[in-house]
Order: C-alpha cells, then sequence, then structure tokens
C-alpha cells in the first residue's frame, strides 16, 4: 500500500513542511512576550520510522483520527456558573493548575448574552471592554489561599482575546494591576482616560497578523502568572465585575470549580507553533482539510502526563486514529470507550514511531459533533516528509518554552464532512490512563466553521 493510497484512504493530506517557534521571555511565563523565531527540524531520525515500514504491518496504522472542556478550557470539572462567566478551568500552561493543595493556575472564561459558552470564543463575537474611568475587579471568592508574599501586581494576572490563549499584556493593552479592598481581589484599571475600548482590545503578537478575522476585547482571564494562591477545600470560586466611571457595577458573573483530589493527564490548546496564531474557529470549505489547507494551521494541544506537584513532564509518541481508520484495519473499540464515536487517541508504546490500537497504550478519545446528515469529517495526524507526526517535546517548537513550561505538542489535522455549519471536535484524556473505565479527565473541544 503506497502513502499515496493511505493517504486518499484516510483524507489525509500531506503535512507542513516545517513549523514556526516562538521563543518566550522566561519571566513569570509571560506567553505575550516573544523573541525572534527560530526554525527547527521537524523529525529525529530515531523516533519515526519510514511509512514503508507501516505499510507492512497489519494494525500498524499510518492515518489517525479524532481535548479549555466540552465546555472550553481543558476541565470538565467547571462547575455552576452566571452573569459574565462562563467557566473556570486550569490555565493551559501548568499541569496540575487545578489541584488541591498546589499553587492555581486557572483561566476564567467570559461570556455574553448571545454568545455563551464556546460560542463566545468566536472571533466574529466582541470581547469585553473597561468602561473610561472605570475598572475591572477579579475577586478569588473561596477557595483560593493568598501567599502574601507574592503582590497582586502587573504579572500576576494576564486579560487574553481568545483561547488558545492571545494575550494582551497590560504594558500594550494599556491596563495596571493592583490589589483591591481585601487580599484576593485583583483590580484591573485603564491607563486611558478613554477606558479599554473592547473593538480595539487586539493582540500583538505575530501570528495574529494572519488571523483572517482578529480576536477583539476580553474573553479570558489568566490568573497564577506569578502563583499568588493556593487552592484549598473542595472547590473555588471567583467573580469577575466591570465598574463604569461612577463606580456602578456594569457586567458581573461568577463560577466554581471543583478542585482535583490528585494530578492526572492533561489536555491543553496551545499556539506555540505559528507565532500564535488562533488555532481556533478557523474556516475551510466542505471536504478542505484544517492543517493542510492554505492559511490554516493545525490544531495545536500542550499535552502533561499526571506528573507530581509542579512536574511537566509531556506525553510523548501520542497520536490518533480516526473511527474510519480503527474500522479499516478490523479493531474493535472496548466496551468501555463505546463513547468515543470518532476515533482513539494513543500513546507509541514501544517507540517505532507508528500506532498500533491493538498494541500501543490507549490514553483517550474523540468525539465530533456536526450538521446533521454530515458525513466524512474526521480528524488525523498529519504526514509530515513522509512520516506521521506524533506529539514530540515542546521544545522542539520553542526551547524556551520547552524550558520554562515542559510537556509536549501534538498537532493534528481536521478534514471537513459534506455540509456546512459547525463542527465541533471535543479530545478527551482518561482521568488514569491505565485504566479505560477510569471516565475522562481533561477535554477540550475546538470549533471549525465549514463554508
Amino acid at each position: 500500500m503506497t502513502a499515496r493510497r493511505l493517504a486518499k484512504a484516510g483524507r489525509m493530506s500531506q503535512g507542513p513542511s516545517d513549523f514556526d517557534g516562538i521563543e518566550i521571555r522566561p519571566r513569570f511565563f509571560d506567553f505575550t512576550c516573544f523573541l525572534p523565531e527560530n526554525r527547527f527540524p521537524l523529525f529525529r531520525k530515531h523516533s519515526i520510522v519510514a511509512l514503508k515500514e507501516v505499510f507492512a504491518m497489519r494494525y500498524k496504522a499510518a492515518i489517525l483520527g479524532s481535548f479549555l472542556l466540552v465546555s472550553a478550557g481543558g476541565n470538565p470539572a467547571a462547575a455552576a456558573s452566571d452573569g459574565i462567566v462562563s467557566m473556570v478551568v486550569s490555565s493551559p500552561i501548568f499541569a496540575n493548575g487545578t489541584v488541591r493543595g498546589i499553587r492555581s493556575g486557572i483561566n476564567i472564561y467570559l461570556q455574553r448574552d448571545g454568545a455563551r459558552g464556546l460560542e463566545f470564543m468566536n472571533p466574529e463575537v466582541t470581547g469585553y471592554g473597561i468602561p473610561p474611568g472605570g475598572r475591572m475587579e477579579v475577586e478569588m471568592v473561596e477557595g483560593f489561599r493568598r501567599d502574601p508574599n507574592i503582590p497582586l501586581a502587573q504579572p500576576s494576572i494576564l486579560l487574553v482575546a481568545g483561547t488558545p490563549q492571545q494575550g494582551l499584556p497590560g504594558r500594550s493593552a494599556g491596563y495596571t494591576v493592583g490589589q483591591g479592598n481585601n487580599e484576593n481581589t485583583f483590580v484591573i484599571m485603564p491607563t486611558s482616560p478613554r477606558g479599554l475600548t473592547a473593538i480595539d482590545l487586539k493582540t500583538k503578537v505575530p501570528g495574529a497578523k494572519r488571523d483572517p478575522i482578529p480576536q477583539r476585547g476580553i474573553k479570558i482571564v489568566h490568573v497564577g502568572m506569578t502563583m499568588a494562591f493556593v487552592s484549598r477545600g473542595e472547590r473555588g470560586r471567583v467573580e469577575v465585575r466591570i465598574y463604569d466611571g461612577k463606580g456602578k457595577i456594569v457586567s458581573r458573573g461568577a463560577a466554581e470549580i471543583k478542585f482535583l483530589a490528585k494530578p492526572r493527564p492533561q489536555i491543553f490548546p496551545t499556539n506555540i507553533p505559528q507565532g500564535k496564531r488562533n488555532h481556533n474557529w478557523q474556516r475551510v470549505a466542505p471536504g478542505e482539510t484544517v492543517g493542510a489547507t492554505s492559511e490554516t494551521v493545525p490544531l495545536s494541544f500542550l499535552l502533561f502526563e499526571r506528573n507530581e506537584g509542579f512536574g511537566n513532564k509531556g506525553i510523548m509518541g501520542a497520536g490518533v486514529l480516526s473511527a474510519q481508520q480503527l474500522a479499516t484495519f478490523g479493531f474493535s473499540v472496548p466496551p468501555a470507550l463505546k463513547r468515543y464515536t470518532a476515533g482513539l487517541i494513543l500513546q507509541d508504546s514501544d517507540g517505532d514511531g507508528l500506532l498500533n490500537p491493538s498494541q500501543d497504550k490507549i490514553i483517550g478519545g474523540i468525539t465530533i459533533a456536526a450538521p446533521r446528515g454530515a458525513k466524512g469529517h474526521q480528524v488525523s495526524t498529519p504526514l509530515v516528509r513522509g512520516n506521521l507526526y506524533l506529539s514530540s517535546p515542546t521544545r522542539n517548537f520553542s526551547e524556551v518554552a520547552g524550558r520554562k513550561l515542559g510537556g509536549a505538542i501534538m498537532l493534528l489535522e481536521f478534514v471537513a464532512g459534506n455540509k456546512k455549519g459547525l463542527y465541533r471536535p471535543t479530545f478527551a484524556l482518561l482521568s488514569d490512563p491505565d485504566n479505560i473505565a477510569s471516565g475522562d479527565g481533561s477535554v477540550y473541544s475546538y470549533t471549525i466553521v465549514v463554508e
């Protein structure tokens, strides 16, 4: 079976020949500050075997199919919410940001009437601003113990324009951060008397210049850049308030998050590759491939193994096999995993650079919400230079990100179905990778617009 025939059978396109890496200033894990881009070799000969070896083995498939939540940020433990807050989830740069007894790293997802939950991340929807003379307050109401030795200052919080994160740092966006009326409250103050106008709040990260529709306004509040809080108790509650110039609350909301009792594997969205372009809400025509079609980029994930404390070991050698591919190779999905109707996430256990559902480790699975009657859609791992591109160390994309964050990056392509509309592939890791009956742990959903 030739590579061309295999690619056609699985609707897989040749992946990009190279990916852009970005450098990150190491202080405070600030993802909005970049040094010159670097290039890197995509493959190491010792980790990937030639495709011709793939096709010589019955189950060694080489087309793969398809994790900020089915809600939007990598943590299905998110609890009740109201008002302008959609949910509270783990920060996408910490393996254990919401584990009880460990320093907190969270993202607060916002929403508005008419664009609730995931819909608020649509770049056609404008986020929030701060009125002239007004302010935003973020209060860690319950479940978070403050470390008094870490000030609530500029580096401790970051406003974000969308997911994966496109940051709006205070210096360039025009705001300062300080402590409010109590030690658990952040106050974000515009530096201009005009406030922060939502339509003018755009990220300055390099990749954003190539986004077809720019993200505008505040959509996420990232708390934990300096890790000033420790998660305590069963759950945490946060509240966000926006005030006008007269001190009146014009928008508010709150949400809870259930803290994890112990660490588990994590799957997060990331845009470390491609200069922090917006990888979410990409647009393609029916049958086209996100990640291979011109002006699109792969769906990108930051993967962490089940780490203790501040560990940041990544899940290496991970990829996906779509339901179509599993059927082609005669694999019967175990009953405990039948909920994964669109495919499985596997980890290459023997290091041969291939995926075999009968031998390699199943660590999660995929579902896809699609327009009624749609056919042909699936998620796959890219072929690059004739080889599978399984997850690899973050340092391959950015040496600084690899050193400061660790983890591994997995890139996937999405083949659009034959119907126009919204497609939502959801990626879930098992809460216990050693037990396929353990249920879902970390989860994330991307949105693709087929038009």
